[in-house]
């Protein structure tokens, strides 16, 4: 792979700067300069224990400014678990059901208009069945939708789902019906759907919801939906994309100049969903995305808290959508988790997400039987993939960590 950057970029990516000593250290070094990633953290649990953690290279290149254990990442769709964990909690209450039309909780009529009789589910939404398009075939409606609600008059709802609203889009929905096992389309819009439906019930807006619900029974101390804190600004790594056309990397998010101070007081709970980036909007370090997946792994509980019961974090990783197409990313799907079998190929059921989005790469996956599990970020790196479906470097890098880190203690 010819790199063309310029003296100083290449410079600074040819030698990652590492600031823990690490057994791991030389092989990540290898992967950094192969794949020119600007900045990583990576971590590895084994039976509910941190027993590695590093950080390496830099949060913003133009700075120079390095790579830390509190730099906070915006994580992309790694997020949508912990919506769908929220929406699961309301369920273990009795006050939202898996399979009653999402309608009713909404107060207006969700139909795909090619299936005007068939009720669109939060099983469905959860395992993305609900027949709503991919966001490139719409146009990126929910896209527009969350710019426009990122301001003081947040926009309705309804103004995507209802023929006449301003952001309906007649592809918005597939030609196929929901539920349809055979036809599965990923859509960040099922995840805002979501949201608006836990703000509805609770009564709370989301964000509040998941600090009270999440974040504080699992010490998530300084993590944030939509913008990060203004206390953690200096420490949000800066996203690059690289372009192909002036080989070079541009930014394509600096968090910290992206921090707003809006008046949301007036917003009524429930009639947007999509303010707060519920499908990829979490700021947050690995570190502290650590407490979130140890209590999946541990079925629900964190220490001595829980944050679901036992059974219901069972669920959501049982198989609860398949297919035998071997050549897409997505082959099994939980209740938003995605189980994986391209992750580590040794292991063909981890289970957890990744995330895609303005330059960051970000995983997080770990192994049921076995109680390992995976989690990095990376805020910029030249990526291709030549197995059709993860990136080459999730693969080494996931790859690295088993057989430097955990392979000897499991």
């Amino acid at each position: 792979m010819k790199s063309n950057f310029n003296k100083e970029t290449k410079e600074i990516l040819d030698n990652p700067v590492k600031q823990n000593e690490s057994s791991i250290d030389v092989e990540i070094r290898k992967i950094m300069k192969k794949y020119s990633v600007v900045g990583l953290q990576a971590l590895a649990v084994v039976k509910g224990k941190v027993v590695w953690s590093s950080v390496y290279g830099y949060q913003n290149l133009s700075r120079k400014i390095l790579m830390t254990e509190e730099t906070q990442f915006r994580i992309a769709s790694i997020s949508k678990l912990f919506t769908a964990t929220a929406v699961m909690q309301l369920i273990e209450d009795n006050k939202v059901d898996l399979d009653e039309d999402v309608s009713s909780y909404l107060g207006f009529l969700i139909r795909n208009p090619h299936f005007p009789k068939m009720k669109i589910t939060l099983r469905q939404l959860l395992t993305h069945t609900s027949s709503l398009n991919s966001d490139d075939v719409n146009g990126s409606v929910y896209a527009r939708f969350i710019a426009s609600s990122q301001t003081e008059k947040v926009p309705n709802l309804k103004e995507i789902f209802l023929e006449d609203g301003r952001f309906y889009n007649k592809l918005l929905w597939g030609e196929w019906k929901p539920g349809t096992n055979e036809k599965w389309t990923y859509s960040n819009l099922g995840s805002i759907l979501i949201a608006a439906i836990i703000e509805k019930i609770s009564g709370k807006r989301f964000d509040h919801y998941i600090i009270d619900n999440l974040f504080e029974p699992i010490e998530i101390k300084n993590a944030a939906f939509s913008y990060p804190k203004n206390e953690q600004i200096g420490n949000i790594a800066t996203l690059y994309e690289w372009d192909k056309q002036s080989n070079k990397y541009l930014v394509t998010i600096d968090g910290s100049k992206n921090q707003k101070n809006i008046n949301w007081n007036n917003y009524i709970p429930g009639s947007n969903g999509g303010m707060f980036n519920p499908q990829g909007g979490l700021y947050i370090s690995v570190e502290e995305l650590s407490h979130f997946m140890i209590a999946h792994m541990q079925n629900g509980k964190y220490k001595n808290q829980r944050i679901l019961k036992e059974h219901t974090a069972k669920m959501m990783k049982t198989v609860h959508w398949k297919s035998d197409n071997l050549n897409r990313f997505f082959t099994k799907m939980g209740l938003q988790f995605h189980i994986s079998s391209d992750f580590l190929s040794q292991y063909p059921n981890m289970v957890g997400h990744s995330g895609e989005a303005y330059g960051l790469l970000s995983d997080m996956y770990w192994e049921e039987e076995k109680e390992f599990g995976i989690i990095f970020m990376m805020n910029g790196c030249r990526f291709d993939s030549t197995i059709q479906t993860r990136f080459d470097v999730e693969v080494e890098l996931a790859s690295a960590i088993y057989q430097n880190i955990i392979q000897d203690v499991i």
